[in-house]
């Protein structure tokens, strides 16, 4: 069985003049994030490695989660999730190494909500809202490469405010 948990990253500042990479988390997103995550730890959530985009806004979430979980939890950035398509993100999937059972992909609208709906079985929303939290279960799967449209079971939906 393959879990994959998809992320979108908290809410962040548009700032004239700064580069779109570089925008940092606002007040809401600093105080969301740790929010899910203490949410997620009560669940006894505990995923193998999160995977970041390196935007700083998505670091930033995904540092703020892990750390509420377990620091000890593997954090790797990946540019490819960074202004990614649903082309980019499943070539992404289909090379995780089979040894992880449960991964995390902290990333961006609108690839997380579209890779959500074509992962899912049945579609979950038109736009998941920042810091949202789907988590997808491939219970006869298990390799990533063989993880296929329309397959995964919605395990979590979540969302700061819920």
């Amino acid at each position: 069985m393959k879990q994959i948990t998809f992320i979108r990253h908290a809410k962040s500042n548009h700032i004239m003049g700064l580069r779109d990479h570089d925008r940092p988390l606002n007040d809401r997103g600093l105080d969301d994030a740790p929010i899910m995550a203490e949410k997620l730890k009560s669940e006894g959530f505990h995923p193998d490695v999160f995977f970041s985009s390196t935007a700083l806004r998505a670091q930033t979430t995904a540092e703020l989660i892990r750390n509420g979980i377990d620091p000890q939890i593997p954090l790797e950035e990946h540019s490819l999730l960074y202004h990614a398509f649903i082309n980019d993100y499943t070539a992404f999937i289909h090379q995780v190494e089979d040894s992880y059972e449960h991964i995390v992909i902290v990333g961006h609208n609108p690839t997380i909500t579209l890779m959500v709906n074509l992962l899912a079985r049945d579609n979950v929303t038109e736009s998941l809202p920042t810091c949202s939290v789907v988590s997808l279960t491939f219970e006869d799967c298990s390799s990533w490469n063989a993880i296929s449209p329309h397959t995964g079971m919605i395990t979590r939906n979540a969302f700061p405010g819920q």
